[in-house]
């Protein structure tokens, strides 16, 4: 059980990473979908890293990032 809750609690980097996309985003005047037609993703789900709820992979991040046309490191320290 313990386990489990552990599992399906989102970790508190991954709430500040979705900020930041969201912040990136609109100081760019670019709606959710954009961004997700160029990256090739779902808006729900790019809605749902932007609030924290959903945890990404290293190369949804690059996806992202290259959907801004802008480095991960970029997009990652803004």
């Amino acid at each position: 059980m313990v386990q489990k809750e552990i599992k399906n609690t989102i970790p508190a980097y991954c709430i500040e990473l979705g900020l930041r996309i969201r912040t990136y985003r609109k100081s760019k005047n670019i709606t959710i979908e954009e961004i997700a037609y160029k990256a090739g993703i779902d808006a729900q789900n790019l809605r749902k890293y932007e609030l924290g709820k959903q945890e990404m992979r290293i190369s949804m991040l690059k996806r992202i990032a290259d959907a801004f046309e802008i480095s991960v490191s970029e997009l990652v320290n803004f």
